[in-house]
């Protein structure tokens, strides 16, 4: 289940705040979305040689593959269940203000050193262009010196791909240590977020169209909603970018200078991110001139139509009043001819306020 960013999300949040009011530091009370689903953790241990992979249901049964030969990624769907953030504190001596932020899916994108782990938190950013919504998924990364330990807020592939390269045994991940993996882990995310902004795109174009064919009110919420929407993507960017500009300005210890590249590479990314997102943040912006331009060229369209058809009846329109005021001695009312003469000026006239309009391309 994905997290909508609406505002009734938003209220559950700050309601759910309510429930730390008055507790002490590192406390830990989930407040993201309420979740039933169990928790999945699947630990996978490799090296160039070994390779070994399983779904356990406890952070104890990931204890023994820890070995200075391997490197060990635990992976966890569910931040929402105390016990198993407690026993990553307990077993790997995280702090406990990290283990509150895991459980904070409000977190903004950051990185915390500590002598024997490097904490990160990041958003997962997907688009679903059926509800024109922005869902954001928080992502943890407690790196250590052989091991990884991913929290994803909930269940989904948004990692099989490294999983994926891990089974092969010739590959670069198999080689490296826990740092190449963590920088593994960082670019499958970076890359959803082109694919949500690939979406992003085509939705604008579609409602871009829509605006030009059909400036209706409901292609107006839609622009709105385009809007917000940008507003969501481009939220956690610049921290995400922070984020990156320390692993590679810092002396981590923990991320080598050989991952620096790999990193560097990963900023790259981020900043063309960025800069396309402005792009169609500008787009979206410009979609509001574009929806009033065509609301006028439609309203003036109407009313050259009401324009016309209305200049065609005031001569008509007079002539018909002349003849309607029944004054005793009026000329040709007793005449024969009289209606049928009048009716063909009435005709004459209109006919000769079409070709002059046709002439002045009015029409």
């Amino acid at each position: 289940m994905r997290i909508p960013g609406a505002q009734l999300l938003k209220t559950r949040l700050f309601k759910r705040y309510s429930q730390k009011v008055g507790l002490p530091p590192g406390s830990l009370v989930y407040i993201g979305e309420e979740r039933t689903e169990p928790v999945q953790i699947t630990v996978t241990d490799y090296n160039e040689t070994h390779f070994h992979e399983e779904e356990v249901q406890t952070i104890q049964e990931c204890l023994h593959f820890r070995s200075p030969e391997t490197v060990t990624w635990i992976h966890i769907e569910g931040i929402h269940e105390t016990e198993i953030i407690e026993d990553i504190g307990a077993h790997f001596g995280v702090n406990l203000l990290v283990l509150e932020d895991l459980m904070s899916p409000t977190q903004l994108p950051k990185i915390e050193v500590y002598e024997d782990h490097v904490f990160i938190i990041l958003k997962n950013l997907d688009y679903d262009p059926t509800s024109l919504s922005v869902f954001r998924e928080q992502i943890g990364l407690i790196i250590g010196e052989n091991y990884v330990i991913s929290l994803q807020e909930a269940s989904g592939e948004l990692f099989t791909p490294v999983q994926n390269r891990l089974q092969n045994a010739n590959g670069r991940l198999r080689q490296m240590r826990s740092d190449y993996l963590a920088y593994a882990l960082i670019d499958v995310i970076v890359d959803h977020y082109f694919i949500a902004l690939e979406q992003l795109s085509e939705a604008i174009q579609t409602v871009e169209e829509e605006t030009i064919a059909n400036p209706t009110s409901e292609v107006l919420k839609k622009i709105n909603t385009l809007r917000k929407e940008c507003f969501l993507l481009r939220r956690p960017l610049l921290p995400f970018r922070d984020v990156i500009d320390e692993v590679l300005n810092g002396e981590i210890r923990l991320l080598g200078q050989e991952t620096h590249p790999y990193f560097r590479d990963v900023h790259d990314h981020l900043i063309q991110v960025i800069h396309t997102l402005e792009t169609l943040r500008s787009t979206v912006s410009g979609l509001f001139d574009t929806y009033t331009s065509a609301v006028s060229h439609r309203m003036n369209e109407v009313m050259k139509v009401l324009t016309i058809v209305a200049t065609f009846f005031i001569p008509l329109t007079f002539i018909a009043g002349i003849y309607g005021m029944n004054f005793k001695f009026m000329p040709e009312l007793e005449a024969p001819w009289g209606y049928p003469a009048v009716l063909l000026v009435m005709v004459g006239i209109g006919l000769a306020m079409f070709i002059y309009f046709k002439l002045k391309k009015w029409l």
